[in-house]
């Protein structure tokens, strides 16, 4: 007799989620939060110019465009916990080798390869979480997502408060030593995706996570890497996170001292920040609750919009035309539209090709929305030093806005589809198979697209 499924808000669910969470905040996300505020101490004291500085950033997310491949295939093949492990531990050794940083550029791009490279760990974490939730996978998606928010609004914050205590390099110190904490959390809390709960006399007991199986997990459901590759979709999900993780990504780079050109002081920026980042939290859960319940993205092409909205009032904000309420209202729309779509391009993968290789073509994704992410914020900073502005930025984060609202209507509905039935909110090991099957309805016989 099959055994019960299990609620999507089991505590060990709850437990898995959480502590994915936690490591995610201190992994992939800490050193592209906190890198914006760290560029003006720095520059002032080795004398770098703002390009000098930007750069690295396109080593970070270059190197960790390459290595994503890496970790989602050893992901799939091998299991999440080692990747994540190493992740965590190389990623906090590289934080506190950035404290010892000196006026040499080689050096600094060096060390943010490597923080690139060991951060793209962190596609361990999507997919436990992806797999982990099956009838509230969008929400689950979307309060993954939130996490992120809450660490954009948190730890600028915190990394203010650190250097004006500490300096910039105690403040790395600080965030190695976190990531180390993460350790442990990982290592006896995170469980690999396709690990049911232990099931004791037909029930399920729903405590702790385990280590290891009560049975063998089926293969999940979906289509191949090489399946996927071929089917224009995709590709289209791919430029949809280019336009909206990597212009956005070389906007945060230069924000700070976008706002500071403004006329507002440092404080203010951060605080700011801080702020209207926290409001995207509503945008997140938004986001996560419309692909619930809706079985096309259309909809979502309403926060492409209100990015593009967002993103014409930070053009236009000064000390002397709107002020502090005027850029708390830009970027809180920005921040609330971007933290909404941020797990959606994740999301719409499981929909559209499933979880059997999730891992390896949310990887081929993050590759080149990482590109992104590295060239814009050199870019960014090239436009500025010639122009004397970020004017040119400000309309082409407008332009890239509008255009991912024309590619989300242009997408069809899911191949598989959400599940908002009562009878089907089952455990993601029990979800698993290839054709659609009366034990397992949520599989679907696809044919790829055409490139």
């Amino acid at each position: 007799m099959k055994p019960p499924a299990e609620s999507d808000f089991s505590p060990r669910k709850i437990i898995i989620a959480t502590a994915c969470l936690l490591g995610s905040t201190f992994v992939p996300y800490v050193q592209a939060t906190i890198s914006p505020l760290m560029m003006l101490p720095m520059i002032r004291e080795f004398g770098w110019g703002r390009t000098d500085y930007a750069v690295a950033s396109f080593f970070f997310f270059l190197f960790g465009s390459v290595t994503v491949l890496v970790f989602g295939r050893i992901a799939d093949r091998t299991g999440v916990r080692p990747v994540l492990l190493t992740g965590a531990i190389l990623g906090g050794t590289m934080m506190v080798l950035m404290s010892f940083q000196t006026a040499s550029l080689w050096r600094l791009y060096a060390t943010y390869a490597l923080l690139g490279a060991f951060g793209s760990s962190g596609v361990g974490y999507t997919k436990v979480i992806g797999a982990l939730f099956t009838r509230h996978r969008g929400k689950a998606l979307a309060v993954f997502g939130a996490e992120s928010t809450v660490a954009l609004s948190v730890l600028p914050m915190l990394t203010n408060t650190f250097i004006a205590h500490f300096g910039w390099r105690g403040t790395y110190i600080a965030f190695g030593l976190i990531s180390f904490l993460v350790v442990p959390l990982i290592y006896f809390l995170i469980q690999e995706p396709g690990v049911a709960a232990p099931v004791t006399d037909g029930v399920i007991a729903s405590g702790v996570p385990i280590k290891s199986p009560l049975r063998r997990p089926a293969p999940m459901e979906g289509m191949t890497a090489a399946e996927v590759r071929r089917d224009r979709t995709f590709w289209l999900i791919v430029l949809l996170a280019v336009l909206s993780g990597g212009l956005n990504q070389g906007m945060i780079t230069h924000v700070v001292a976008a706002i500071t050109d403004k006329g507002f002081s440092m404080t203010v920026a951060a605080e700011a920040l801080s702020i209207s980042t926290l409001m995207g939290l509503v945008g997140t859960f938004a986001g996560g609750f419309t692909v619930d319940y809706f079985k096309t993205a259309r909809p979502v092409s309403v926060f492409s919009l209100v990015a593009a909205s967002g993103a014409l009032l930070f053009a236009l904000v000064k000390t002397s035309f709107g002020g502090l309420p005027l850029l708390i209202t830009a970027m809180a729309l920005q921040g609330a539209a971007t933290a909404a779509m941020r797990p959606i391009a994740t999301y719409l993968q499981t929909r559209f090709f499933g979880l059997r290789a999730f891992a390896e073509t949310n990887a081929i994704q993050i590759v080149f929305q990482g590109m992104a992410m590295a060239i814009t914020p050199p870019l960014f900073g090239m436009i500025y030093d010639r122009e004397g502005s970020y004017a040119l930025v400000y309309w082409t984060m407008i332009g890239g806005a509008l255009l991912g609202a024309l590619i989300y209507l242009a997408l069809g509905p899911y191949r598989y589809a959400a599940d908002i039935g009562r009878d089907r909110d089952r455990d993601f090991s029990d979800s698993a198979g290839g054709a659609s099957t009366p034990g397992n309805p949520e599989a679907l016989t696809i044919t790829p697209g055409p490139l």
